[in-house]
């Protein structure tokens, strides 16, 4: 089981130090902080959290009245709550609070705290993945309500159009008309298709242990087309590494990254380098290119759902494809940035870190 991270809050020493010898026995290689207070428990905000042990009374006032704060400082945590008496109102409270569990001390037990913990940090992910699925619906409906109203509309206008023109006898701007329509059917289309991939951007099954020439060879055939029709020259620099992860889901981002590289070219015959080096507990990945870069105050902002770069706005597509990418790079424990020291062209950066993952899903 991967180490995890644990915030003890509670004003009393001796609680504090019965509740980390019982983990210890568990949880050998867990990183304990504590905290005597609750503004001393925020003082820890920017330090990871896995799961939080809140004592119900503090000096600076309830744990009860903590709970929101913590949450909000440590959003995927799982908070246990502790009182020195058991109380069925307090239990309730603190549950309609947003604690996954209560447990009086005197129930504290090394096997209380593992099953505790095993089933808290299941329910913990399961409420997160179902938060981040009601967002995704959200968004799909919003785009969905904004961006499919204008090609809608125009194949309505469209048709009206065809109709008049075919009685009118006027064949050639019927079939000046059908193209239109058929672009606007395609512009549909591929909202959707994007839509569908961004709201499960990733394939069935585990992950494997692969050769990054493996992820590169069927990139190349994935690209075949592409390469030969826009000239691209690509370098690929596997390095003999090996990775973890699911393989269509990183064959897929670095077909995104790569695609727009070839896509925002500039005109240039695209020069690409595609680089894998060790990153702990991974691999990072590097996708560097000489197209028409991107503007410091667009670095962060590309890799939201529907944000395009202004001077690539000409150029077809949904804005999703990145925001896909950083989607994929999160379920595969790892972050994705556009490298603010690059000056010409641009480079996008990646890492994946799994091999925590599957530890955790195989222990």
């Amino acid at each position: 089981m991967a180490a995890l991270n644990i915030l003890l809050i509670d004003d009393d020493a001796g609680d504090r130090k019965l509740l980390r010898r019982l983990l210890k026995k568990h949880h050998p290689d867990a990183r304990i902080n504590e905290a005597d207070s609750g503004e001393g428990a925020l003082g820890h905000a920017g330090q990871p959290a896995d799961v939080i042990f809140l004592d119900y009374l503090l000096p600076d006032g309830t744990g009860l009245d903590l709970i929101a704060r913590l949450n909000e400082a440590w959003p995927r945590a799982v908070l246990f709550m502790t009182t020195g008496h058991g109380d069925e109102e307090i239990a309730k409270s603190v549950i309609l609070a947003g604690a996954s569990d209560y447990i009086p001390k005197s129930a504290l037990s090394a096997e209380a705290l593992k099953r505790m913990i095993a089933n808290g940090l299941k329910v913990a992910d399961m409420r997160w993945r179902i938060q981040e699925q009601q967002n995704e619906l959200r968004l799909f409906s919003d785009v969905l309500i904004h961006d499919m109203r204008a090609p809608l509309r125009a194949i309505k206008f469209l048709s009206d159009q065809i109709q008049e023109e075919y009685a009118e006898g006027d064949l050639e701007e019927v079939s000046r008309q059908f193209e239109l329509m058929k672009k606007s059917v395609n512009k549909t289309s591929e909202l959707i298709e994007r839509l569908a991939s961004h709201i499960n951007p990733h394939s069935d099954g585990r992950a494997e242990r692969v050769t990054v020439e493996s992820l590169f060879d069927s990139l190349r055939t994935v690209l075949a087309q592409d390469l030969a029709e826009s000239g691209a020259r690509i370098d690929w620099q596997s390095n003999g590494l090996n990775v973890v992860c699911f393989p269509p889901d990183i064959v897929q981002l670095l077909q995104n990254l790569i695609g727009n590289a070839i896509k925002y070219s500039g005109g240039k015959t695209p020069e690409i380098t595609v680089t894998a080096e060790p990153a702990h507990p991974g691999l990072m990945i590097s996708v560097s290119d000489n197209g028409i870069g991107v503007p410091p105050e667009y670095r962060e902002k590309i890799f939201e759902p529907f944000k395009r770069l202004q001077r690539g706005s000409e150029q077809p597509g949904t804005g999703l494809g990145l925001a896909t990418c950083a989607k994929i790079a999160k379920r595969h424990e790892g972050v994705i940035w556009c490298d603010p020291q690059t000056e010409t062209g641009t480079t996008i950066r990646f890492t994946i870190g799994l091999v925590a993952q599957l530890a955790r899903e195989t222990a």
